[in-house]
């Protein structure tokens, strides 16, 4: 055996598929083909007959089927296949009236309002998260919300585009993701930023949700790669942030309004460059916002100064 990092090869043993080497990972106790890449669970037995109907056909059929909160019925899905077989595997006799029970059965869930809505949005996230570029995690989470506004009927007479984005919206303030919201205006169609904030606080407030306020050092690191400031600001940023955590006057501010003020403040102690302009272009902000948190921020310390030094 040869070890490297947490992947231990297993020389006795080959993929059914490529033929390549069988590679073990020990900390997700998973079975890798070094080839192909084909994933095994740690229980998997190649001589059973229902692995190796799977590596030769690889169709949905001979798997389970995975359940997603992406899928308008959850991957479960209640419908009447084309095969007239009955659960004990013998032919139905009757055709005609198994025909009548399938058009049925296929009109009843095209009818739902509730399933048509539902399967609109999700193609809206998935689209939407996809040309963000951002996980299927936050399209996951995005989903979950959306299905319990449904559920609630805050989406009956509202935009349903607009209740996706503040349902994405919701879904990375809950994972720290930032939401370029000046973007998604421009890539999606009727939508708007003040639609969008009208449509997340609706949430908000009829569903009871709780979104945590990001702390302004989690923005030091972008606003500072795109104002291209030097790690010594950033770092001084960090240590005005301190500083002034937890000061009560600094409540409601935003977050960014903050750490874009803090790197503009030690750039000018460190002796960087920069403009207000610049920060505020990087922040997304106002240099009149920027401004004041900076007359804010310079007021805080100067007091911390003072009572330190009398």
């Amino acid at each position: 055996m040869s070890a490297n990092n947490n992947l231990v090869s297993i020389d006795e043993e080959t993929c059914n598929m490529c033929g390549g080497r069988i590679v073990s990972d020990t900390l997700r106790g998973e079975m890798i083909c070094s080839g192909c890449g084909m994933v095994r669970g740690p229980n998997f037995d190649a001589t059973s007959p229902e692995s190796s109907e799977f590596s030769t056909s690889m169709t949905v059929e001979n798997s389970k089927t995975p359940t997603s909160l992406m899928m308008y019925d959850i991957g479960l899905p209640t419908f009447i296949d084309k095969k007239n077989i009955d659960a004990n595997g013998k032919p139905i006799k009757f055709d005609s009236d198994i025909e009548k029970l399938r058009r049925l059965n296929k009109f009843s869930i095209s009818i739902d309002s509730k399933t048509r809505n539902l399967k609109k949005a999700v193609k809206e996230i998935v689209r939407i998260t996809e040309i963000m570029g951002m996980s299927p995690r936050i399209a996951e989470r995005a989903g979950y919300i959306y299905r319990k506004a449904l559920n609630l009927g805050l989406i009956r007479g509202r935009s349903i585009t607009g209740i996706v984005v503040a349902t994405i919206y919701i879904a990375c303030k809950d994972a720290g993701v930032h939401f370029p919201i000046e973007q998604v205006e421009k890539l999606v169609e009727n939508c708007s930023k003040k639609n969008v904030m009208h449509y997340y606080k609706l949430l908000l407030r009829s569903m009871k949700l709780y979104v945590a306020v990001p702390e302004p050092t989690k923005h030091l690191s972008r606003i500072s790669e795109r104002a291209r400031l030097g790690g010594k600001t950033e770092r001084r940023a960090f240590e005005i942030l301190s500083q002034i955590e937890g000061e009560p006057s600094l409540s409601g501010k935003k977050p960014i309004s903050l750490a874009a003020a803090a790197l503009y403040i030690s750039a000018q102690e460190v002796g960087e460059h920069t403009t207000q302009l610049r920060i505020a272009i990087a922040s997304e902000l106002t240099t009149i916002t920027i401004r004041k948190r900076c007359l804010e921020i310079n007021g805080m310390l100067k007091s911390r100064r003072q009572m330190i030094c009398p």
